[in-house]
């Protein structure tokens, strides 16, 4: 099961790193086509798009590779069980958000998919076309978030602690 959900972040990352990449080749061909007088339409509108995508999409992996900013000033200085009570409260602070984050923008893309809602623009599309990347990245980032509740009930470490542990591992040789 681990190795299921360790490749659901990793694939999440590289549609992440699609989007971004796609987004790239968007912009440049919107660069070189103005210098033979080409206008590519709404090329700031799909830009948008996959900016959003990108950042949905990799929310999990960043989250359990520890890339993810994680203020740990109160809770380094803790131990034991009083550091475990502060990590259980946090995770499970941010699994309840984000899983009404995932409830609520799917009601979203549910309603611009029932009203047949179109994107503002030269091109119009669907709405939930590009709203969909974003939803199926915080589906997955909640997975990661319940995954790391999971494992701090299961053994006592979160990813991103065991993250930290190989970071400082690193930059202390």
């Amino acid at each position: 099961m681990r190795k299921i959900f360790d490749n659901l972040y990793y694939f999440s990352a590289v549609a992440a790193g699609f989007c971004l990449a796609a987004m790239t080749a968007l912009i440049l061909c919107q660069i070189v086509g103005r210098w033979f007088g080409v206008v590519i339409p709404s090329t700031e509108d799909f830009s948008g798009y996959l900016v959003a995508g990108a950042f949905s999409l990799g929310l999990a992996y960043s989250f359990r590779r520890g890339a993810l900013i994680i203020v740990t000033l109160l809770i380094s200085n803790l131990t034991g069980k009083v550091r475990f009570l502060m990590e259980f409260v946090a995770i499970s602070v941010m699994a309840a958000l984000s899983l009404f984050l995932v409830w609520y923008f799917g009601y979203i893309v549910y309603e611009s998919y029932i009203y047949k809602e179109l994107t503002q623009g030269y091109i119009p599309i669907l709405l939930w076309i590009p709203q969909m990347p974003v939803f199926i990245g915080l589906i997955i980032f909640s997975i990661a978030i319940v995954d790391d509740l999971i494992q701090l009930l299961c053994n006592g470490e979160p990813s991103y602690k065991r993250c930290e542990e190989e970071a400082g591992a690193t930059h202390s040789e």
